[in-house]
């Protein structure tokens, strides 16, 4: 079985100032080197038939029994696919081994370029805000997206440098995180805003939408009121109300008519 997963080498970046005399340059070794980690590809083999196949084939010979090997690694330190000048690593003996090129054979080459590794979730591009990667609804790996863009704000928010690197490894029982190659100097911190409020506060607008009318009006909310409504254990007892008959309107007198003629007159 082949497996593949991204390892972690130290590589030296800096070797300098070193003085002339011996006791001096032992003294300033540590204050003159300069380290920073990479991720480089690891392909782990630890199929007992492909490791002593690989291993014969490139006439490896370690110095503990094959048959008490229990996995080979090959690392891409070059970064440009597994082959010459690439590591071979033993275990548990933890033998290391150049892969030069005259132990390459076509055959060996031709198994190496087989092992690609594929990430289940990987993004290359330029810098851009934790907006940009926001998951839209429906959009495939939303999850992957959302956790990148989480880290993207974290990272905005807390650090004002460019550059920065990070490793985060979980298992089922522990973590581990590691930071490097950014500027101590530029880390500030900076809390996550505040959430909006989940409850209804002082001056929050009411919309009140009118049915006969595309208007609506809105008002200031001044205060809130509580007020509790206690119910009785067995749920409301009050009786249904009894139907009101109606009385009927009292129709007002109408003035008699006006007597037409003279009044108080003899014949």
């Amino acid at each position: 079985m082949t497996r593949f997963r991204f390892g972690i080498a130290v590589l030296l970046l800096a070797w300098m100032g070193l003085a002339a005399g011996p006791s001096s340059a032992q003294a300033q070794m540590g204050a003159d080197v300069g380290f920073t980690q990479v991720t480089r590809p690891v392909a782990e083999i630890t199929d007992t038939g492909q490791i002593d196949d690989l291993l014969n084939e490139m006439l490896i010979i370690p110095e503990i029994p094959v048959d008490s090997i229990n996995r080979v690694e090959v690392i891409d330190i070059t970064l440009n696919g597994y082959g010459p000048d690439d590591v071979l690593v033993v275990y548990p003996s933890q033998e290391t081994f150049k892969l030069d090129p005259e132990i390459i054979t076509g055959r060996v080459q031709q198994m190496m370029n087989s092992w690609v590794l594929e990430a289940d979730f990987q993004y290359d591009g330029a810098n851009a805000p934790a907006d940009v990667f926001r998951p839209d609804s429906g959009q495939a790996d939303m999850a992957q997206n959302a956790i990148m863009a989480d880290v993207i704000e974290t990272i905005d928010r807390n650090y004002n440098g460019d550059a920065i690197s990070l490793l985060f490894e979980r298992s089922g029982s522990a973590f581990t995180v590691q930071m490097w190659d950014y500027q101590p100097l530029a880390m500030n911190y900076t809390p996550r805003p505040a959430g909006p409020p989940d409850t209804v506060l002082t001056r929050d607008l009411l919309y009140v939408i009118r049915s006969d009318s595309v208007l609506y009006d809105v008002m200031y909310i001044n205060r809130t009121v509580e007020e509790t409504v206690y119910i009785p254990e067995g749920g409301p007892t009050s009786e249904a109300p009894m139907e009101v008959v109606p009385r009927p309107r009292a129709v007002p007198p109408q003035e008699s008519e006006a007597e037409t003629g003279e009044m108080g007159g003899g014949r």
